[in-house]
């Protein structure tokens, strides 16, 4: 609708009844009409407002800069990049930092208890080494990251269990994949 002569054409004709309007106050001293004025004054600042394309010039320049105002109330707007995203991130965080996930800070008050072993993340040196992974996708030691998630892709396409392949073999294709792409 940039510069659409239709929605140009309704904020002047409402422009046009709202100064009437305004006129009409003054004229015969009766606040009522004033009342609907501004309202038809509004309308018809953001028809002109919009129809004249500075609406969509006002857009383009804020996703140009790259200015993003926070969506939704109560704060509840886009995160920081570096902070946790699920339940899951802020627990391994709250346990790293030896608090409970609950806590805003300070040490746990159960910090002598024994911790559960599938607490733990898993360890980097689990899973294949990087000449183990290189041989099952079958990729060669300088394989770039685009052959890599080729060879990846062909591979499940083999072995997934939806298609009627190992369930075994398809978690150690995906184990190499993400040893790889460390």
């Amino acid at each position: 609708m940039y510069r659409s002569p239709l929605v140009l054409g309704l904020a002047a004709v409402f422009a046009g009844l709202a100064a009437l309007l305004v006129l009409g106050t003054v004229v015969s001293g009766q606040l009522i009409a004033l009342f609907v004025a501004v309202p038809l004054g509004l309308t018809s600042y953001f028809m002109y407002y919009h129809g004249s394309g500075q609406l969509a010039r006002a857009v383009h320049q804020q996703r140009q800069t790259g200015r993003r105002r926070p969506t939704g109330g109560f704060g509840a707007g886009p995160r920081s990049r570096g902070g946790p995203r699920t339940r899951a991130e802020r627990e391994a965080r709250a346990r790293a930092s030896g608090r409970t996930a609950g806590q805003r800070g300070g040490r746990s008050r159960r910090h002598n208890r024994t911790r559960d072993p599938r607490d733990r993340s898993p360890r980097t040196s689990s899973g294949p080494t990087r000449a183990e992974a290189r041989a099952v996708l079958g990729v060669g030691a300088d394989a770039d990251e685009s052959e890599i998630k080729r060879a990846y892709r062909e591979k499940v396409k083999e072995v997934h269990p939806d298609r009627g392949g190992d369930e075994a073999t398809f978690k150690r294709v995906t184990a190499a994949y993400d040893r790889l792409r460390e």
